[in-house]
């Protein structure tokens, strides 16, 4: 398969979890040492924040100016720079199916403000209340993290490649694909089969094993439910994943 000329890393959904995050990229930069002369590419394929304990460290690890690191919106980062710039947004499509708002227990946006050194009630915080802890993020979160947030891209494509952060429309043209789908796509995507123009690496959906398949590659492993961080390797006909030894084979299911 062609990668563009990269060798290719695409680490799934990190949930402020740091310390695997930093783990892994030991291990791309052991890997990387074991292929001089191969320029490479590190994705992130989003959700760099909520539920786990360290968001601001995520942040400010990938904020450094890396020209092989490429990092994408996740919609747990919109999320939560939609709350820190405008307290009463709500993203439309999670509101109006379940009912919760950023600072739920279910996303875990409580997590985040944690990091920042906000002070958080013990108790859940309802939908009235969660405009309550905006002045407190806003004066605790740095701007140029929003700033940095807002500016990732939604996609990115390498070759037979294309990287997003949850799915696509199978409906649409790879090259038309809406904003809401790219950040929030499930409903007939994740037992998606058939075939695309191109091979859609995405996480957003936590699977118990990466999983591939003709025209997707799931990798969002929940790491910050206790399980690893994965990271695809890429490279020609090489389809993997990499372990603190090796580059271990992702074989295809049907």
């Amino acid at each position: 398969m062609d990668t563009g000329g990269f060798r290719l890393y695409a680490i799934g959904d990190v949930h402020g979890m740091i310390a695997p995050l930093r783990e892994v990229h030991d291990w791309i930069a052991r890997d990387m040492g074991e292929h001089p002369g191969r320029e490479a590419r590190i994705i992130h394929i989003g959700d760099y924040t909520d539920r786990g304990p360290d968001s601001r460290a995520v942040i400010e690890f990938l904020m450094r100016a890396d020209p092989h690191w490429i990092s994408l919106l996740g919609n747990h980062d919109r999320m939560f720079a939609s709350y820190v710039t405008r307290p009463g947004w709500q993203d439309p499509k999670l509101y109006r199916h379940k009912g919760y708002h950023w600072l739920h227990p279910r996303l875990g946006g409580a997590e985040t403000l944690k990091s920042y050194g906000v002070q958080m009630p013990a108790h859940d915080i309802t939908l009235d209340e969660a405009a309550d802890f905006h002045d407190q993020a806003r004066a605790a979160v740095p701007q140029d993290h929003v700033d940095w947030i807002n500016g990732r891209p939604l996609h990115v494509s390498f070759g037979d490649y294309l990287f997003v952060h949850a799915g696509v429309d199978t409906s649409l043209p790879l090259d038309a694909q809406p904003t809401e789908a790219l950040l929030w796509m499930r409903e007939g995507w994740v037992d998606f089969t058939g075939k695309l123009d191109q091979i859609v690496v995405h996480g957003h959906t936590v699977m118990e094993q990466p999983e591939r398949y003709q025209s997707r590659i799931a990798i969002d492993t929940g790491a910050v439910f206790g399980n690893a961080l994965t990271c695809l390797v890429l490279d020609g006909d090489e389809v993997g994943i990499l372990t603190g030894h090796n580059v271990r084979p992702l074989p295809m299911r049907s």
